[in-house]
This record gives C-alpha cells, structure tokens and sequence, in this order.
C-alpha cells in the first residue's frame, strides 16, 4: 500500500461515527482516556493503544499557543499527520508514525482512536492552559490559589477542575459575570438499577451531547460525574443563566431515545451560580452544589439559583 500521509487532514470529533469498535469496548477505551486530565499522560495511552491496535511505531503532538510538545515511540518514514479539532476548537497536529506501511483498517482503526481521545484531550489542554494561567496571575482573587496548592485541594476531583478550568476571570480590573449551572439527571439511581450501568452511561452521555448541541459554542459543557453535568457560561448574569438552565430543561425533555426500555421522559434538577458570588473556584462549585441540593430538595425537574443572602 503506498504512504499515507494526510498532512492537513482534519479531525473533528462531531463529523465521526465509530467503524471499529463495538459499543462496549468504544465505552471502556473512552473512560480510560477520560481519566486522564493530563496531556502527556493521555497522550501516552493513546500511543499504547495505537501501537497495540495499530502498529504505530510513534507518536508526536504540538500545540504551540501552549508550548506543548510532545514525543512518544520512534519516528519512521510513513506518516498520517492530523489538525485536530473539537468543534471550532483547534486543538493541535498529531502525527503517528509507522515502520510500515498502513493497512486501510489500520488507518481506519488509528482515526477511530484519536476521535474517542478528543473530548479527553480537549479536556486536558483546557487545564493546562488554566494552570499557565494560573501560574502567570497566581494573586488573582478569582483563583486565588497557585498550581501546587490546586493540586493539594481536597474540595475538586480532577473531572470538576476540568469544569472550573474557564471559570471567571480578572480583565482590566473588572469582573466577568460567568456562570456555572450543574446538572443532576432525575432518578438515575432508579436507571441504574433498573438497565445496568452501560445504558445509564449512554443515557448521560446522551444528555451530554444533546446539551451540547443546544447550547452556543463558546459555553462549556462537561460529564462531571454519573449522573451530573456542569454547563459554564461565560458572560452570563445570573437572570441569562437561568433561563439558559430552562433551555437546558427542555433539550433534556425533548431527548427521545429509542430501541430502548426507558420509556419515561428524562429530567433533571439544576443549580445556578456565578463567579462574582465567590472569590474561588471552590467557592463557585459549592454555591451551585448547594443551589442544586435544594433543588432536589424541591422535587425532580426543578431549577434553583444559588442566594447569596
């Protein structure tokens, strides 16, 4: 076969459909890259995936605007050069390498990865990118702690620092009204029971896309937990990021899925919260947290914005 090498190939991660990997493996392969919140370590199993599936020989990554650089394996002759994306997000040029020259299921199998590997990755280069931040204004009263501090924190698991990482920052002295709305899909508990954790998983991630999709592009939107997702809203009063939360509500009502035997219609509860009621990140995840604990507190399908007094 002669040399593959896509050099301004373009992946997109909504332009996908997996070809070579059956639903369950498709599931286990994205939860080991979405435990990775650090760009070397996902992209060092993501080469250990695709020298094991693939034959690659090495692979490098490159995304300048954050000095990132990165090698894994030995390089050879044939290439496949990729611009990755996430919607309009660039997200760097990724080259595999390979000794030989590939086999069609092999580049197929390849594209198959890197596409399971963008959400985790773009996942990871939001959090470098906050901790440069971090370490180039460390006296922000928005995030108030450094990088090494952040690290010891017990409050934030590393799936909500993913969450916080574009929360409210300082510019020209003057506060952004960011917000932040968590999600708590309604009866998950009852789901899981009830279809096992494989379908409760493809129902959140469901949600997750339908959200997603529903929402402007600039708005962040990521699995925080089982059965939680946490939406941020850059330049949002808290009046605009409840009525985004209503929306939210009614892409989550109008979420139909079929071939399946839940046959209730899906809700959640949300809490609203923004970053000028806190002077932490911490302090903007535990305001929503609380927001959304007395919206659940209220009964399903309920939408409670976090008071300050």
């Amino acid at each position: 076969m002669a040399e593959h090498n896509p050099a301004r190939a373009e992946l997109n991660v909504a332009h996908l459909q997996l070809e070579h990997f059956d639903s369950a493996t498709a599931l286990r392969l994205s939860q080991a890259f979405g435990d990775k919140t650090q760009v070397d370590e996902l992209l060092r199993l993501l080469f250990t995936q695709l020298r094991a599936l693939c034959r690659a020989s090495g692979l490098s990554y490159t995304y300048p605007s954050l000095a990132l650089d990165y090698n894994f394996g030995q390089q050879h002759r044939h290439t496949a050069e990729y611009n990755l994306h996430y919607r309009d997000q660039p997200l760097g040029t990724l080259t595999l390498y390979y000794a030989l020259a590939q086999h069609q299921h092999e580049i197929e199998t390849a594209e198959d990865l890197l596409s399971l590997a963008l959400v985790p990755l773009r996942n990871a280069v939001t959090i470098a990118a906050y901790q440069g931040e971090a370490q180039s204004h460390p006296y922000s009263n928005i995030h108030p702690l450094p990088v090494n501090s952040r690290a010891k924190s017990p409050q934030l698991s590393s799936a909500e620092e993913i969450a916080l990482a574009e929360v409210a920052a300082i510019s020209d002295g003057e506060q952004k009204a960011d917000a932040l709305v968590l999600v708590a899909l309604d009866n998950y508990a009852g789901i899981l029971q009830r279809d096992g954790e494989e379908w409760a998983h493809i129902i959140m991630t469901s949600v997750h896309q339908q959200v997603s999709d529903g929402l402007r592009s600039a708005d962040g939107v990521y699995h925080i937990g089982n059965d939680q997702i946490a939406v941020l809203l850059p330049h949002t009063t808290l009046g605009q990021a409840k009525q985004v939360a209503e929306k939210i509500r009614v892409l989550i009502a109008s979420l139909h899925l079929r071939g399946n035997n839940v046959e209730d219609q899906l809700t959640a509860c949300m809490g609203v919260a923004n970053a000028v009621q806190g002077l932490s990140a911490e302090q903007v995840m535990a305001n929503a947290r609380t927001a959304l604990a007395d919206a659940q507190t209220a009964g399903a399908n309920q939408i409670n914005v976090f008071n300050s007094g």
